[in-house]
């Protein structure tokens, strides 16, 4: 499958375990992390896959979704609660968004979550 996706003869992969260490996929134009680890190590080594060089790319495009909370209410240990599991999103958000092109979409996107916390993506 992976030789299959390098000659551009399959055009997705679809897989939890695609990134990860040892699986080279030099060709990915785009992916979408739709869960990632808290820690850096991996989050990076994800990351740096899709952006590798590879002869028939340009750039590539990373979507990372991150999961922010459904309002409990107004209850301060939940909204502490909240604020926290934010704040670990919002790290791995910020680590992405330093190196991208379009950091001020990211910051746009946010802003009404950072807002509601009194977080910051820096």
């Amino acid at each position: 499958m992976l030789k299959d996706f390098s000659t551009g003869k399959t055009d997705v992969l679809v897989s939890m375990k695609c990134l990860d260490e040892g699986v080279d996929v030099p060709r990915s134009e785009l992916a979408i992390f739709c869960a990632s680890t808290g820690n850096p190590r991996q989050f990076i080594q994800r990351r740096g896959r899709v952006l590798r060089t590879h002869p028939d790319k340009r750039k590539a495009v990373i979507h990372d979704l991150i999961v922010i909370p459904d309002d409990y209410g107004a209850d301060n240990e939940h909204f502490q609660l909240e604020k926290s599991l934010v704040s670990s999103e919002l790290r791995r958000v910020r680590d992405f968004a330093l190196l991208s092109e379009n950091l001020a979409d990211t910051e746009t996107e946010l802003d009404e979550v950072i807002s509601k916390y009194n977080l910051s993506i820096f």
